[in-house]
């Protein structure tokens, strides 16, 4: 398959620590039978530094999301080498560090845009006023404060992405992992999506 490039990045400093660094990170599916049947992933090297909008472009197929699910330590590489703030994906206490919005948004379609935020943040086991207050600052920000009560089964795409990309901050985290963030939306909620991502805490850039 083929090898996603990466681009879009944001100098911001070069000087600031590495966060993500991969090095000939291959990833081969086998079938039953143990036979090589797909190379999603081949040789891939990157890095990424703290401040950084980072992104991986390719046609589908060629290994994007399989990155982001190794970078999440949910499937092993076959090969190579992964590194996120200087542990193993799989390594519990870093995965507080992250936040992830995944190509699909997986949202309870009867709970509203507030107990929805109320529900990851519990996840990460946040005191109840602590969740509360992240809840509003969040859908303040992505533009829902006026339908935080209106059930999520109920909204447009976009306004579904932008509570994923809500759920995705409501740890505070240090690293944001969006796949295919603007998946589905029109040219008027790419832009929106974009522009959300620009605005987002110095602390908290993403890969994507």
């Amino acid at each position: 398959m083929a090898n996603p490039q990466s681009a879009i990045r944001n100098p911001q400093s070069e000087a600031d620590g590495v966060v993500v660094s991969v090095r000939g990170l291959t990833k081969v599916f086998k079938d039953f039978w143990g036979r090589p049947k797909a190379r999603a992933v081949d040789n891939v090297d990157f890095e990424v530094r703290r401040g950084e909008v980072f992104g991986l472009l390719g046609p589908n197929g060629s290994g994007k999301s399989t990155t982001v699910k190794m970078l999440l330590g949910l499937l092993y590489p076959t090969r190579g080498h992964i590194e996120v703030f200087g542990h193993s994906p799989r390594h519990v206490a870093t995965k507080r560090l992250i936040g992830y919005l995944p190509e699909e948004s997986y949202l309870y379609r009867f709970l509203d845009s507030r107990e929805t935020l109320d529900f990851f943040g519990n996840l990460f086991d946040l005191p109840p006023a602590q969740r509360r207050r992240r809840a509003e600052e969040l859908l303040e920000m992505v533009g829902l404060s006026a339908v935080r009560t209106r059930v999520v089964g109920e909204f447009s795409k976009g306004m579904q992405r932008r509570v994923g990309l809500a759920q995705a901050l409501i740890n505070d985290p240090e690293l944001i992992i969006l796949d295919e963030p603007t998946a589905g939306l029109d040219p008027i909620g790419c832009r929106e999506v974009k522009d959300l991502i620009l605005t987002l805490p110095g602390g908290a850039r993403p890969l994507f």
